[in-house]
C-alpha cells in the first residue's frame, strides 16, 4: 500500500519553478517511489540500472537524449555524472520548467563539480526514511518544526514500548511492517547492496570491510561529538581515511552531521560537529541489539533516542522541500549544553531531548546562554515521554516526539 509523503505537497511547485528536480537519498527510501506515483502520461521513464540505456549515456550523450527525449525522468542518475553536462544543454533549448527529473542515492550537493552543470536550474530534495506522519499516512500533514507551532496536527500518543520499536525497527518503507527475521534479512541485503554499488564507486573505496565496521563505530557513537581518532580506533584505519570516508557517509545520506554553533565573541564553543545516523534501525542492526528492549536499556539509549529526535525534525523540515538552519550548542569551559538550536525568522529556538517522562525546569538551565551572547531567543522546547504538554516557563514547553 502506498503511503502519501510529506514532499508530494511540494513537488508541483518545485516542478513549475525550476528546470530540473533531483530527489536524492540513501537506497530504498522511495525516491523512484514516490516520482513515478506522480509522474504524468508524457513523461518517459528510463532507469540507468539498464544496461543499454547506461551505455549509451556514457558513450553519447547526446544520443542518449535524442534517444529519449523531454520531459523525462531518469532513474539512478548517479551512475553517470558525465550526463550533466548535456542535460544542462539539453534543459537550455527552452525556459520551460519541470523538464526532468532525477533521482540518485547520493546527495549531488556535496559531490564537487557536479551541482556546477546545473546551477540554477535544478533543486535538490532530500528524502530520507519514512517520518512519524508518514508512516501513519499523515505526511501530508506535516509542517517543518518549530518548539511552539501548532501548525501540525498531533499524532496520537504511542505508549514507551510502542515508540521503541518503532526506533529499533527502522524507516524504511519496505521495512516497517517487516518480523524479525525479515528485518535482519533486509538490512543484510540492504548493507551488501550499499557497500558494492554506492560507498565502492562514491569513495573509491577498497576496504569494504573495514568500511562496514566504520559504518557500526558511527552508529555506536551517533550522538555524540565526532572524534575521529575514536572513529579510527574503532575501524582500524588511518584518521585521514576516516575524513575520507566521513564524506562518502555523508554524501550517501548515511548519516548527518550537526554543526555546533560558533560565535566570535566565545572562544570556548566545540569546533567539532556531532554524527547522527540517519535511520536508528539501521544503527540498531549495526550495534547488534536483538530486540527493542535490549537497545531501551543499553547505556547509550540516550543517544539513540536523541537521534531519532533530531532525525525525525530533520525529515519535517526536509520533507517540505527546505535545508533546516540547526546547530548544537556546547561552551567547553563553563560545562554548557544545548542538544539543538533551531534558528528560523531570525529567532533561536533552543531544544533539549531527554528520555524522562517527568520534564523539570532544571533541563533548561542553560538556554539564558543564547540570551548572554545577544541572540534573540524564540519559544524553547523539550521533546520527551511526558503524556501531556506542559510549559516549565513562559518561552518554553515540554512535550512528546508525537507532537513535532
Amino acid at each position: 500500500m502506498y503511503l502519501s509523503r510529506t514532499a508530494e505537497k511540494e513537488i508541483p511547485q518545485l516542478n513549475a519553478n525550476f528546470k530540473v528536480l533531483l530527489v536524492t537519498g540513501m537506497r530504498q527510501v522511495g525516491k523512484s517511489t514516490l516520482l513515478q506515483h506522480l509522474t504524468e502520461s508524457d513523461r518517459k521513464y528510463v532507469s540507468m540500472d539498464n544496461f543499454d540505456d547506461l551505455d549509451l549515456a556514457e558513450q553519447s550523450p547526446g544520443a542518449f537524449f535524442l534517444q529519449h527525449p523531454l520531459p523525462l525522468f531518469i532513474d539512478e542518475i548517479q551512475r553517470v555524472p558525465k550526463l550533466f553536462r548535456q542535460l544542462k544543454f539539453e534543459v537550455d533549448k527552452t525556459n520551460e520548467n519541470g523538464q526532468v527529473w532525477l533521482s540518485g542515492s547520493q546527495r549531488f550537493s556535496l559531490m564537487q563539480g557536479v551541482g556546477d552543470s546545473l546551477a540554477g536550474r535544478v533543486f535538490e530534495l532530500h528524502l530520507m526514511p519514512f517520518s512519524i506522519y508518514e508512516r501513519e499516512g499523515k505526511g501530508k500533514w506535516q509542517q517543518p518544526y518549530v518548539p511552539g507551532d501548532n501548525r501540525s496536527p498531533h499524532l496520537e500518543q504511542r505508549s514507551l514500548e510502542e515508540l521503541w520499536k518503532m526506533i529499533w525497527q527502522g524507516a524504511w518503507p519496505a521495512l516497517i511492517n517487516k518480523n524479525k527475521k525479515q528485518r535482519e534479512q533486509y538490512f543484510e541485503a540492504f548493507i551488501s547492496t550499499f557497500l558494492e554499488k554506492d560507498v565502492k564507486t562514491l569513495g573509491n573505496v577498497d576496504k569494504l570491510r573495514e568500511f562496514r565496521l566504520f559504518m557500526r563505530a558511527l552508529a555506536l557513537r551517533t550522538g555524540q561529538e565526532l572524534r575521529l581518532n575514536k572513529l579510527a580506533e574503532l575501524t582500524g584505519v588511518t584518521e585521514l581515511t576516516i575524513r575520507r570516508w566521513l564524506s562518502v557517509a555523508e554524501a550517501s545520506g548515511l548519516i548527518y552531521l550537526l554543526p555546533p554553533f560558533s560565535n566570535n565573541a566565545n572562544k570556548t564553543l566545540t569546533k567539532s560537529p556531532k554524527i547522527y545516523f540517519a535511520d536508528t534501525g539501521l544503527a540498531a542492526y549495526l550495534c547488534k541489539f536483538s530486540t527493542s528492549e535490549e537497545m531501551r536499556r543499553d547505556s547509550n539509549a540516550g543517544a539513540f533516542f536523541e537521534t531519532f529526535v533530531v532525525t525525525e525534525i530533520l525529515k519535517s523540515w526536509r520533507h517540505n522541500g527546505h535545508e533546516p538552519d540547526l546547530y548544537f550548542y556546547r561552551d567547553t569551559k563553563k560545562q554548557t549544553e544545548i542538544d539543538l538550536i533551531i534558528h528560523e525568522n531570525g529567532l533561536y529556538h533552543p531544544v533539549e531531548i531527554k528520555m524522562s517522562s517527568h520534564p523539570t525546569t532544571d533541563m533548561i538551565r542553560h538556554f539564558s546562554e543564547l540570551q548572554s551572547l545577544g541572540l534573540s531567543v524564540g519559544m524553547g522546547a523539550v521533546i520527551c515521554n511526558c503524556p501531556a504538554p506542559r510549559y516549565l516557563a513562559d518561552n518554553v514547553i515540554a512535550h512528546s516526539i508525537w507532537m513535532i
